[in-house]
Parts: structure tokens; sequence; C-alpha cells
């Protein structure tokens, strides 16, 4: 399996300039939740990409045990389950705060 890659620069938004990425993104906001989210997001990945390694080395017959593949794979999907649930929190509350009546 290859892991899929970051999306590129989509340059400019409405007005404003978009960042070049999220080590851009880092640099303007140091701390607080945003900062967590990325780096939450960054070892998820991190995760991806190591189960990804670990299931293409076993494939292409390299000494691999299936119970590491396993735990790392399991490691992946447990952290996306995790990252899409921050994701509904988020909208939910997002669309919570846009239907409060003034």
């Amino acid at each position: 399996m290859a892991g899929i890659g970051p999306i590129g620069n989509i340059g400019n938004v409405g007005g404003v300039a978009a960042s070049a990425g999220p080590s851009a993104t880092r640099a303007q906001a140091p701390g607080g939740f945003g900062e967590a989210v990325l780096k939450g997001l960054d070892s998820v990945a991190g995760l991806e990409r190591t189960a990804d390694n670990l299931v293409a080395n076993m494939a292409a017959g390299g000494n691999v045990q299936i119970s590491d593949v396993m735990a790392a794979t399991s490691k992946a999907n447990l952290g996306m389950a995790i990252v899409n649930e921050i994701r509904s929190r988020g909208l939910e509350a997002y669309q919570s705060i846009i239907n409060i009546q003034v």
C-alpha cells in the first residue's frame, strides 16, 4: 500500500494567500488547540507510514513478523478512528455555534 502524499499549495483563495503547508501554519500559531491537532495528524500519518512499510516489506518476502504488521495496522486504524471522531465532534460544535440565534 502506498500512502497518500500531502495536498499541494492551492494558491490565493478569496484574496488570502494560502500557507505552504503544515510547517508554515505551525510558525504562525505556536501552541494551542491547532498545534495539538497538527501534532496528532502528524503522529497518525507516521503510524500509517509505518504500517504501510511493514505491509510492503512482508508482501515482498521480508523478514517481518505478522504480529508486528497486525499491531502497526491496528495502531494506524485506531489513530484514524480518533481523528475521525475529533473531526465529527468539531463539526458538531461548529454547527451548534452557527445555529445559535442572536
